[in-house]
């Protein structure tokens, strides 16, 4: 079951929960063994020694979840990524959001708030150490994305109480409601695409926002999408076009004095904070040009 993305919003129609900064992992249980398998079906099970402890949970289950390492309270994305590449002795914990199974039997179909209810039991009367519940409440996601904000998670995920589970599909039924901030940027490069048109730019910043400003250094490659398909990372003809316009004034950039450099390349564009810019996407299409220089 994978979510699309969303803007804050409330409905009674919805379970709302924190987003976890982790690793989409399903933890299956059968006859006292455990088996961690990642979203694209690889068994994880050795690299997560700290998670044998969940083969007592009751046999015939699977559980749907991420693995998340905590810093300071809040999930590192970072130390999780160097928990996958090798034996961890990372405090790893797993954050269960939904039941699939319970003894050997799909729940697959039934409606997430039944699902919900019965994950609920299973972790008050087999608690397990390691094993984490994804808190949530009804109805009020603009509250709960504005707690995820202010305590620097990644954002909330919506989900219909009234929806069975589509493994693998993007129904509508999740909603990811990620907290995204603003920066302005300067555009320092581009990586080519078919030689007259480009698929990245290279941005560089003197600080993010919450940073003390400092030199100007290298943050992100970003991608520009399809207004209309947040899911498509192909650029529109319009978007391309005006891209491109930006490209010729990229190529000037040798000539170009410091000064001049920051008046004609920067750009505003929203960025994933928790993920540390790594793989970020302008979600609109770039503003007009303006000046003779072509100011974004």
């Amino acid at each position: 079951m994978l979510a699309v993305p969303g803007q804050p919003f409330d409905s009674d129609a919805h379970f709302f929960e924190f987003k976890w900064d982790g690793i989409r992992t399903q933890a299956l249980v059968e006859r006292g063994a455990l088996r961690l398998v990642s979203r694209n079906g690889v068994d994880i099970t050795g690299r997560y020694p700290t998670m044998a402890a969940l083969a007592a949970l009751p046999g015939g289950l699977a559980l749907d979840g991420e693995l998340v390492v905590f810093r300071d309270g809040k999930p590192d994305f970072e130390l999780v990524l160097k928990s996958m590449h090798r034996a961890s002795s990372l405090p790893v914990s797993f954050v269960v959001f939904d039941v699939l199974y319970k003894s050997s039997r799909s729940l697959l179909g039934a409606p997430f708030s039944e699902r919900r209810e019965t994950l609920e039991e299973l972790l008050r009367d087999s608690p397990c150490p390691g094993l984490l519940l994804s808190e949530g409440v009804r109805a009020k996601g603009k509250l709960l994305y504005q707690t995820a904000c202010a305590q620097g998670l990644e954002g909330v995920v919506a989900k219909r109480l009234s929806s069975a589970y589509a493994a693998g599909k993007r129904n509508g039924a999740w909603v990811k409601i990620k907290r995204r901030l603003r920066v302005n940027v300067a555009i320092i490069g581009y990586i080519e695409k078919d030689g007259d048109d480009f698929q990245s730019l290279l941005v560089a910043s003197n600080g993010l926002p919450g940073e003390p400003e400092g030199a100007l250094r290298y943050i992100a490659k970003i991608q520009v999408y399809a207004a209309y398909d947040p899911l498509n990372v192909d650029f529109e003809d319009a978007t391309r076009d005006h891209t491109n316009e930006i490209r010729e004034i990229l190529k000037r950039c040798e000539d170009l004095t410091e000064e001049e450099l920051m008046q004609d390349v920067y750009v505003d564009f929203q960025f994933d904070l928790c993920r540390g810019c790594q793989r970020t996407y302008i979600k609109d299409p770039l503003p007009a040009a303006e000046g003779a220089g072509g100011t974004a």
